[in-house]
């Protein structure tokens, strides 16, 4: 049987004497403490020619994880934040959803109460999943001093499979 030799060794390493940082980062040292920084004035605002290459780092708190992801991989995740109206209504839709699907198990008219435009983060698809907006309308109500174009404070899917995308348009309402 062959043996392998092991070698053990502790040893004190000192850290280097000269420490640089580049870009947007920054390191001063006080009282032999090294602290790592970023400065955000050396940040340039340029736009977004590929937002798959475009990449932002995420912590997750829960896990305690770094993860980085392509500004697309946000962007996509916002809209794909989906609200599923089973239930009778009225329902409110929430500020993050990007679909909505109604698919009321029982088939009955149901409203949809829209948040401020102001406060919604995403624009949103309504649709009737179920398939019988002609028959049980699906009224869109909006809040506040929110608009449709027109001037309308709602707005109804009547046709079976019927769907509108609304877009927000802060301080306004909504754009159809």
């Amino acid at each position: 049987m062959a043996v392998n030799p092991k070698v053990k060794l502790k040893a004190l390493v000192n850290f280097p004497a000269k420490v640089e940082a580049e870009n947007f980062l920054t390191i001063t040292k006080e009282a032999g403490v090294f602290t790592i920084g970023v400065d955000y004035t050396k940040l340039v605002a340029t736009p977004i020619t590929d937002p798959t290459t475009a990449i932002i780092a995420v912590f997750d708190e829960v896990t305690g994880a770094y993860a980085a992801l392509s500004v697309a991989d946000i962007v996509g995740a916002s809209f794909s934040i989906e609200q599923h109206i089973t239930g009778p209504g009225p329902v409110v839709i929430q500020n993050a959803t990007g679909v909505v699907r109604v698919d009321q198990a029982v088939g009955a008219p149901i409203t949809l109460q829209m948040g401020l435009a102001d406060d919604k983060t995403v624009p949103v698809l309504i649709s009737d999943w179920k398939g019988d907006a002609g028959t049980n309308n699906i009224t869109i109500q909006l809040t506040g001093s929110d608009k449709f174009p027109g001037g309308l404070t709602s707005w109804k899917i009547a046709g079976d499979g019927g769907s509108v995308f609304l877009r927000p348009v802060a301080g306004v309402g909504y754009a159809l």
